[in-house]
Order: structure tokens, then C-alpha cells, then sequence
């Protein structure tokens, strides 16, 4: 049986998806880039669980990808959607 959390985090999943879709589409804007990457990490945190999502971002060999994820968020909460 699926709890209410991941059902809840699955939608919200695809919703950051169709957001960052939709913000690519619409030349990178900002707003919707983000909106997508806040319901991305919120969906990701609710179907694994906290505990596996701070495992699954803390791992040494994955690093630099980590890095490079986390500073294109940085950016586009910055309205910086194109370096």
C-alpha cells in the first residue's frame, strides 16, 4: 500500500517537472524555473523520505554533481536563469 506521502510527493514531482518544462519552453523564466525546482526537491522529499534525500545529496563521490545542482538552483533563485 502507498502512503499519502508519496502519493502527495509523486504529484508534486511531476508538477516541478512541468514547471521546469514549461520554463524552458518559455525562454527560461525565472519564476516558473523555480516554482519548478521548490515543488522538485519538496515531491523528491516526500516520496523517498528525509532521511534518504539528505543520504542520497550527501555522498562523497557525487559531489561535484551535487554542487552543480544545487548552484543552478542558487542561480535561478536568484533570476539568474542563464549564467
Amino acid at each position: 500500500m502507498v502512503s499519502d506521502n508519496t502519493k502527495i510527493g509523486t504529484g508534486l514531482l511531476f508538477l516541478g517537472c512541468v514547471f521546469l518544462f514549461l520554463g524552458v519552453l518559455f525562454l527560461f523564466d525565472s519564476a516558473l524555473l523555480a516554482l519548478g525546482d521548490l515543488l522538485f526537491l519538496i515531491g523528491l522529499t516526500l516520496t523517498i523520505g528525509v532521511s534518504r534525500t539528505v543520504r542520497f545529496f550527501s555522498r562523497k563521490d557525487r559531489i561535484r554533481g551535487i554542487a552543480a545542482f544545487f548552484g543552478g538552483i542558487f542561480l535561478v533563485m536568484c533570476r539568474w536563469p542563464v549564467f
